[in-house]
């Protein structure tokens, strides 16, 4: 499977993105039933599709469902096949799906199934070579790393946070905390908070890249209602960068929803930051 992912990615945007610690973590994720979520289709003795589903708690759900083809099989044959699983599996509510936005093999073959651009996801970098500006915190707010049992703090912010996004956000604690603070890559000295009194004001969750050792990554930044457009964000990355150039990484990393109704990605590009991936999502009710 994870070659597979891995060719599929490579094909679509030049580079591997997986590992077998993140195969791994999610297929332990507490939502995700590996004999009832998954399914690869098997050609010849070999993998060449896998298809995956994970749905929201609203109601109607919303499925995100991440497709992946052999770059040498067809498109028009594996593809439909996946789909087809995906709405048994999903039975109601709608499937969401996503591919490099350049790879009119795949994109082309969810179009003819009916799927239609939502909008774009970008991955964006910046290198860390010293010409970054050092953080400017406005007054009254005060910066750390997040001390042990904090998490949970992190985790209802960014709920709040992310009611003012295209996707709120409805992962349980748990679910929440297996993806971040449960992975081998969790590193709680580069989980920044900024406070204004005893109020937690924004957060900057960054770890290592998982694939690329001279790399940090920005998971999740985000900034509370109250205390937005202050330069809170922008001190908040700034100082994970800072961070990150101590310990000698040469990029840092982030994804960003194209468009981001808070303006996160004005905010990346002021930084400095360029795009250098773009995902497309396209989306269509399921068929039953």
């Amino acid at each position: 499977m994870l070659e597979l992912m891995n060719a599929h990615q490579l094909a679509a945007f030049g580079e591997a993105d997986a590992t077998a610690d993140d195969l791994r973590n999610w297929l332990t994720a507490p939502s995700v039933d590996v004999e009832r979520d998954i399914r690869v289709l098997e050609r010849d003795g070999r993998l060449v599709g896998y298809a995956d589903v994970d749905a929201t708690h609203e109601d109607p759900p919303l499925w995100w469902c991440d497709v992946k083809v052999a770059p040498d099989a067809s498109c028009d044959d594996v593809v439909p096949t996946l789909v087809a699983w995906l709405d048994e599996r999903a039975v109601r509510g709608r499937l969401r799906v996503w591919s490099a936005a350049d790879d009119a093999r795949i994109v082309d073959a969810f179009a003819a199934l009916g799927f239609e651009p939502l909008r774009h996801s970008y991955r964006m970098e910046i290198a860390l070579d010293g010409a970054e500006r050092e953080p400017s915190w406005p007054a009254g707010i005060t910066v750390r790393t997040v001390a042990e049992g904090e998490q949970r703090l992190v985790h209802s912010a960014m709920v709040e946070v992310w009611e003012d996004t295209n996707d709120p956000f409805d992962e349980t604690f748990e679910e929440w905390a297996h993806w971040h603070v449960g992975r081998p890559s969790y590193d709680p000295s580069l989980w920044f908070l900024a406070f204004a009194g005893d109020k937690l004001a924004g957060f900057s969750v960054s770890a290592q890249d998982s694939l690329d050792a001279g790399a940090g990554h920005v998971a999740i930044l985000g900034v509370r209602r109250h205390w937005r457009r202050r330069g809170i964000g922008e001190a908040l990355l700034l100082r994970s960068f800072a961070e990150f150039r101590r310990r000698g990484y040469i990029r840092g990393t982030l994804g960003v929803d194209a468009s981001s109704v808070t303006g996160a990605t004005r905010l990346y590009q002021r930084v400095g930051m360029r795009v250098y991936r773009d995902t497309l999502f396209l989306e269509r009710p399921v068929r039953g």
